[in-house]
């Protein structure tokens, strides 16, 4: 692949703030990719931009972006990627490409992996992997709370996620909406300090108390199971390194209010798992401790005990996620080490290891949609990626339609 241009540049996210796009121009034509970025952000991720700055990782961006124009590095197959990363290497000593920025070297990688399937013909998701056939299951961020919303009375759980089982991504899509609908008309009715306002990923930023909403969201559950025969299992995403205070060692929650230590968290949530069906639960405690998130493994075998700060798409901390046998799913965010090769290398060892796979946007998000491609291509069988909202839209609207290149083989 010959590139002939390429620039980078500044770009707002859905949350109005700066990030990076890469646009590269081959003989074949343009090609482009936009990093998202998180509001909430464990301490295992790698810097979002330069320590210096974004200026100073558009700058490096254009120096490389140069550097592959002037040495004419042919790029091929996504394994290519790995001279791109060397090059990097020259200029980024860090080892962990903290002095270039993970939203920077995702926007460059998945820029081009786009020119390089432009070059082949196809689509990103089919060059990735010809043989692909299978699309990942929704799950929707129907509730939020948390970091995702600003007002003060708010839920202290970041996402109530609902995940319809259906046989086609499209019935999944069209169940989620028609769920969230049916949602919003109970939270009118029940929560009288809910004025529609939604958080960063557009679910609605109730003010309920956890248990209460999971007992509406149930009553959805069986609304929709009724009237289009689909069964709406659902989850929550809990952050709750977010409400974790370090000194007291508490999970402090407001809106109930309470303290809990670390085994009286284990003992709530497995209760909560246990008494409302959860079928996934993302984070459930701080992002260290490892040995209750194996101690709520071990209690409730059945149901999706995810790490996503925890782990953070880093393959050190899966790999003692497994050995203390802490997590059955893990979330895969690209930004969070910048690398898609070092992604990939955390997505095949998840599947050696029997770790269900969740690929995720973020809250800061552009319309970019590279995440869907990258869950059909990989075989990942969730995809995190919002109800709705334009940038949540781009992904699933891409999903849908690889579903439908697919069909039509």
């Amino acid at each position: 692949m010959k590139i002939e241009g390429f620039d980078a540049i500044k770009v707002l996210n859905s949350r109005s703030e700066e990030t990076i796009a890469v646009y590269i121009k081959t003989p074949k034509g343009k090609s482009s990719a936009a990093a998202p970025s998180g509001a909430s952000r464990g301490k295992y991720e790698i810097n979002q931009f330069s320590s210096k700055g974004i200026n100073f990782s558009i700058s490096f961006l254009k120096l490389i972006g140069k550097r592959l124009i002037d040495d004419k590095i042919n790029l091929e197959k996504f394994e290519d990627l790995e001279r791109v990363e060397t090059l990097i290497k020259e200029y980024d000593k860090s080892g962990n490409f903290e002095f270039l920025g993970g939203n920077a070297l995702f926007a460059l990688e998945a820029a081009l992996l786009r020119a390089m399937a432009l070059e082949k013909g196809v689509e990103l998701w089919k060059f990735l992997n010809p043989k692909a056939k299978s699309l990942p299951r929704s799950l929707g961020n129907a509730i939020g709370g948390g970091m995702h919303v600003k007002k003060s009375l708010k839920s202290d759980i970041q996402e109530f996620l609902l995940s319809p089982e259906t046989t086609h991504f499209y019935d999944s899509y069209f169940m989620n909406l028609q769920a969230y609908k049916e949602l919003k008309k109970k939270l009118l009715e029940c929560d009288k300090n809910w004025k529609g306002e939604l958080t960063d990923e557009k679910a609605m930023a109730s003010s309920l108390p956890t248990e209460y909403s999971l007992t509406l969201i149930k009553d959805v559950s069986k609304i929709i199971e009724k009237k289009y025969g689909f069964k709406l299992q659902y989850g929550l995403d809990m952050a709750a390194s977010t409400f974790f205070d370090g000194k007291t060692r508490e999970y402090v929650y407001k809106n109930l209010p309470k303290k809990l230590d670390s085994k009286k968290q284990l003992d709530y949530v497995s209760n909560l798992i246990k008494e409302h069906n959860l079928f996934y639960v993302e984070d459930p405690f701080q992002e260290d401790d490892f040995e209750s998130f194996s101690k709520l493994l071990k209690k409730t075998k059945n149901y999706l005990i995810v790490g996503d700060d925890l782990t953070a798409t880093n393959l050190d901390r899966l790999k003692k996620a497994v050995h203390m046998k802490s997590i059955n799913a893990i979330i895969i965010k690209p930004n969070q080490n910048g690398s898609l090769l070092r992604t990939k290398q955390v997505v095949d060892f998840a599947k050696k290891n029997k770790i269900v796979t969740i690929i995720s946007h973020r809250s800061g998000e552009t319309s970019d949609y590279t995440i869907a491609d990258l869950a059909v291509a990989w075989n990942i069988p969730f995809i995190k990626t919002g109800i709705l909202g334009r940038e949540r839209l781009a992904k699933l609207a891409r999903l849908m339609r690889i579903e439908r290149q697919i069909e039509s083989l």
